[in-house]
């Protein structure tokens, strides 16, 4: 009896430590696992928070929307789950027009701009961008406008370019045809270019993204596409990279997104493929 009760205390205190060890492990685990510093403020913002902020402003065949379901789509989405999975947090898609994505992401009302922006010069001075695709521009034109035949004819005072505002059509044409009055207004969600200017002789010319050439020439016969659709699917006026936007001066975010981009190329390029089916690429009208 006496050596039973002499070694219970001692007992109950190796019973003790096991479970302060056991405890003490699981936390430090899960604190190095959710926890440790990944170098970026952003990210590790983004993994206290526990949610993925990102900016979402659809433009096939990057990224699209479904109008019933208003669910996502495509290759930039793809970057973004692949973001929130490495980092273990929840992904929240918030919907953006282009010209409210830089703002938002200085004001820090979104944590990375996911949506598919042109690489633009005006950008690039105010964040940081990662490049994975490439674009460019056609435009819709009045087919009695003998003016405008090829994108030089744009560099004219008489001729209105129709861009939507805060958009790479209107940064880029604005630098590249400085001569031409710009007619602009905000873009409603999934719209793709301002056709409707054009057609009631209110712009002379309409930017949009080359994939969409081959479906608006079959959509819009009252307009023809400079240049000629198969050119500026093989050829887009004023080609330019397409990126991933985030907060400059953060290499450790920087590696991160150029990481997963090139775990994903082979993805990227497919779904890129598969979006560029004009059965995908609608426009609104």
């Amino acid at each position: 009896m006496i050596q039973r009760s002499s070694h219970r205390p001692h007992l109950r205190t190796l019973a003790a430590l096991v479970v302060v060890v056991v405890v003490a492990s699981c936390s430090s685990g899960g604190a190095g696992a959710s926890g440790a510093s990944t170098g970026s403020k952003v990210l590790d913002r983004i993994k206290a928070a526990g949610t993925l902020r990102a900016g979402y402003a659809a433009a096939l065949p990057w990224l699209g929307q479904d109008p019933k379901t208003n669910e996502y789509f495509g290759p930039n989405d793809l970057i973004g789950k692949k973001m929130a999975e490495k980092l273990g947090v929840k992904l929240e898609r918030v919907t953006q027009t282009f010209d409210q994505l830089i703002p938002a992401l200085q004001a820090g009302t979104i944590d990375l701009a996911v949506a598919p922006m042109y690489m633009t010069e005006k950008r690039l001075a105010v964040i940081a961008m990662s490049a994975w695709s490439k674009g460019g521009f056609c435009y819709l034109v009045r087919k009695d406008d003998n003016r405008i035949n090829k994108p030089a004819d744009l560099n004219n005072a008489e001729i209105r370019i129709a861009n939507f505002e805060g958009t790479g059509g209107f940064q880029e044409t604005s630098k590249k045809y400085p001569l031409a009055k710009q007619v602009t207004r905000a873009a409603a969600p999934g719209e793709e270019a301002m056709f409707l200017e054009v057609q009631q002789n209110k712009a002379d010319a309409a930017a949009f993204d080359n994939p969409l050439a081959v479906v608006y020439e079959k959509q819009f016969p009252d307009l023809k596409i400079v240049p000629a659709a198969a050119e500026c699917l093989a050829s887009p006026d004023i080609s330019t990279d397409i990126g991933v936007g985030y907060p400059k001066d953060d290499a450790a975010l920087t590696k991160f997104i150029e990481d997963i981009i090139k775990e994903l190329a082979p993805q990227l390029k497919a779904e890129l493929e598969k979006y560029s089916d004009p059965k995908y690429l609608k426009p609104n009208g």
